[in-house]
């Protein structure tokens, strides 16, 4: 994308570079992460698990163990309700695996998108009640699910709850509820997500029962916890770390079947890997369909099994692409109209026939591209489902609170959220919004500031250099890819590539320095790419029918000034 102005972070000064360790440009990377010591910096490439935080310093964690200990103890049928994207999913996954370990006798459950949205169904329990489960253990929900706890009670059915999600005033009547984010928490780390808090409760089961945890439960916490796009600091980049090496070295039917079907190098698996190879994958089902076949191939121990479903998976991704791409020009289209009357402080775009399960998606692309919060609905009849995606300046779950009781249901976070709302609703709801929107982004510019971590020439980019990228890595949350910029490249080649040719393709010299470039998504500035230009990207490895280049990954480009 074209950003308004690049700005360049200061570089690391002597004594910093000294008590580091690394040379200049190395330790100014470090630095920008908060590192400023040798130690600090070994801990952060190379983070053990042993800076992982005692789990029972979560509260409630004693009546969880316990109440888990007694399941198992007297063969009590247990059911784990998880949400349908991939931090909900690999979270399900988690526990089903780690409990059946234990000789648990377990029943996974994915509510659908549509049919049933976020939070426990009445559908579910009903489902629980049918195969006598005595427990229920929620993931990455629940914790305003008070109702339905309620009802699931009433039923003889007990909860612990395991979400991570910002708690109401009051919480519901569970057995135990896991939550980092609850008020006066003593836990050291209030960011773990679904999968992370569900991690915590098998670990602190597990160390109960003096039992080992199975390396390849580090594979889900990763995915999860990166789709989930998790502050990636402290233990969830130890978790991560330790998850990625996994899905390197350790054979998972189902997560392997994904990497084959993305055409990605097992061995070589990356951040940017997972992100827009196997996570796309995973929530596709539950976009276009039903999540629990996502669920069945986390829990596939079968390769055939697991190749079968991934080929199903394949199939509904590409439906997926072709969809959204049609319905975000239609919001777009929607947006500039609605632009004719005025500068909008928040975005609305909707159509009954859009599938539920794009609707973040085309959000999320519409805040980006306009740099203002945007909803985006779909529905028949009487009720609408929406998504919202925001900027850092607009807290969107905040906004949806000062709403009050105008939903049927809604949950979320501060940069996206979700609800459920009658169509007779929907009117006020704007207004309310749109008021609530002027007020705290007046006057906000629309300039997009792109932060550069390092000017550098291109042939600082070789495998050395790579490698400590690499070591960088998991990038997320608090810890971005860096981004370089090199002076006065010359275009060598330029063309556009992609099926629709939105993606530029640029061949760029610099001091003798040859290499490729990509440009996603702006193919349309083919003809800026012509001359000398100064060029912002990330640096990494491309591996291509059996060969290794190194490749940028361009953020903007302009002329060379």
């Amino acid at each position: 994308m074209n950003f308004s102005k690049w700005s360049i972070l200061p570089s690391a000064d002597k004594f910093e570079i000294r008590n580091i360790g690394y040379p200049n440009v190395e330790s100014t990377l470090l630095s920008h992460r908060g590192i400023n010591t040798a130690r600090g910096a070994q801990n952060f490439l190379n983070p053990p698990l042993s800076t992982l935080h005692d789990p029972n310093l979560l509260l409630g964690m004693n009546e969880c163990v316990q109440r888990l200990r007694y399941a198992l103890n007297h063969k009590e049928i247990i059911g784990v309700f998880g949400d349908f994207d991939t931090d909900g999913l690999t979270g399900t996954a988690l526990l089903t695996k780690g409990l059946r370990k234990l000789g648990a006798q377990v029943y996974p459950y994915i509510p659908h998108r549509t049919d049933e949205g976020h939070g426990i169904s009445l559908e579910s329990i009903e489902y629980f009640k049918e195969r006598n489960v005595g427990l229920l253990v929620t993931v990455d929900c629940g914790v305003t699910s008070f109702e339905e706890i309620s009802i699931a009670s009433e039923s003889g059915i007990e909860t612990i709850v395991t979400d991570h999600h910002a708690p109401e005033h009051q919480t519901p009547n569970a057995v135990a509820i896991i939550n980092p984010s609850l008020p006066n928490s003593p836990y050291p780390f209030p960011y773990l997500t679904g999968v992370g808090t569900a991690f915590k409760v098998l670990e602190a089961l597990y160390k109960s029962v003096e039992t080992e945890l199975d390396d390849n439960l580090f594979a889900l916490v990763a995915l999860g916890t990166i789709s989930d796009v998790g502050n990636m600091r402290d233990e969830n980049r130890s978790m991560c770390r330790k998850g990625i090496g996994v899905m390197r070295n350790h054979p998972i039917p189902g997560i392997d079947s994904l990497i084959e079907k993305s055409g990605l190098f097992k061995k070589r698996l990356s951040t940017e890997d997972l992100s827009f190879g196997i996570i796309p994958r995973l929530n596709v089902a539950g976009r276009l369909g039903h999540a629990k076949v996502s669920l069945q191939l986390l829990l596939s121990k079968d390769s055939t099994e697991s190749n079968l479903i991934a080929d199903k998976l394949e199939t509904l991704n590409r439906e997926r692409q072709r969809v959204t791409e049609r319905a975000f020009s239609e919001a777009r289209k929607q947006v500039e109209k609605d632009r004719r009357g005025g500068d909008l402080s928040i975005i609305f775009a909707g159509k009954q026939t859009w599938p539920a399960g794009i609707l973040g998606l085309i959000a999320g692309r519409l805040a980006e591209e306009y740099r203002r919060p945007a909803v985006v609905a779909s529905g028949e009849k009487n009720y609408f489902r929406a998504s919202a995606r925001s900027i850092p300046q607009f807290n969107m779950i905040e906004a949806l609170r000062s709403c009050g009781p105008i939903f049927e249901k809604y949950g979320g976070h501060p940069m996206a959220a979700g609800f459920t709302i009658n169509r007779e609703n929907l009117r006020p709801f704007r207004e309310k919004m749109s008021s609530i929107a002027a007020e705290l982004l007046d006057g906000l510019p629309r300039e997009t500031t792109l932060e550069i971590e390092h000017e550098i020439p291109l042939s600082w980019l070789n495998r050395q250099s790579i490698s400590f990228l690499h070591s960088l890595e998991p990038y997320g949350l608090n810890n971005p890819a860096p981004i370089f910029m090199t002076k006065g490249v010359a275009v060598l080649d330029a063309k556009t590539v992609g099926k629709d040719k939105s993606h530029l393709k640029l061949t760029v010299e610099h001091c003798g320095t040859v290499l490729e470039a990509i440009a996603f998504r702006q193919g349309h500035r083919i003809k800026e790419a012509r001359g000398d230009i100064d060029v912002a990207y990330s640096g990494n490895l491309n591996y291509w029918n059996g060969n290794e280049i190194i490749q940028l990954n361009i953020e903007d480009f302009r002329l060379a000034v």
